[in-house]
């Protein structure tokens, strides 16, 4: 999903941003290689069997991609005004 987002900012700004194009990139596969597994490992031993621990943790879970979209659409809004 991040990689196809960052690949339609490289082609709405060709060349303008390809340092950040990179660091995007780079986060990604570390993040879909190596994180997400012990991102995992972790809220299990963390939830265990108790469902209110996992509705919480999916509540928190929700947040957080919320607060990830205010700021990556951020990010995108300062881009765009650096190259109209």
């Amino acid at each position: 999903m991040f990689l196809a987002l960052v690949n339609d900012l490289d082609k709405q700004f060709p060349g303008q941003i390809s340092l950040f194009k990179y660091y995007l990139e780079r986060h990604i596969e570390v993040d879909g290689d190596h994180h997400s597994h012990l991102g995992m490992e972790m809220v299990q031993e963390l939830c265990g069997n108790d469902p209110q621990k996992w509705e919480e943790a999916a509540h928190a879970s929700r947040a957080a991609l919320e607060q990830r979209n205010a700021l990556w659409n951020g990010i995108l809004e300062e881009i765009k005004s650096f190259v109209e």
